[in-house]
């Protein structure tokens, strides 16, 4: 709450202190509120997203729905290994200099299509699985 009020304050004395006619650079008092107030909103934000997933995982754990933590860890794994494999040149030098990417951007969508192709054969895999499970009952 200190951290909110603190932000709160630090914006409305930036919004009477700042002229628009200087720059930031040129206004040391108003630079120095606007940082504060950045900066408070930034810890603000950062706080309530570890807040949400903490909660997020509370949830998970205390109604014992264990399988969705599986499936995140595995969802996790295929992502890492699936950029472990991803070579990143499997793309001709001339595409490169036509679309402006690089080589990194390369790998990365190597590694997120390599993930899809792992994970649409796990899918199918578990429709055959829970198929042929249900027809020998």
């Amino acid at each position: 709450m200190v951290i909110a009020v603190l932000a709160s304050i630090s914006t409305i004395v930036y919004a009477m202190t700042f002229n628009d006619k200087l720059s930031l650079d040129q206004q040391p008092t108003a630079a120095t509120f606007w940082n504060i107030a950045y900066w408070t909103a930034v810890v603000l934000t950062v706080c309530a997203a570890i807040g949400i997933v903490v909660f997020l995982v509370k949830q998970i754990i205390e109604e014992k729905q264990k399988g969705i933590i599986i499936i995140f860890a595995i969802t996790v794994v295929a992502l890492i290994v699936s950029y472990l494999c991803a070579s990143g040149t499997d793309i001709p030098q001339m595409v490169f200099e036509k679309t402006g990417a690089d080589y990194g951007s390369s790998k990365l969508i190597s590694a997120a299509l390599y993930t899809v192709y792992v994970l649409f054969a796990g899918v199918l895999l578990s429709i055959v699985y829970a198929e042929v499970s249900k027809r020998l009952k």
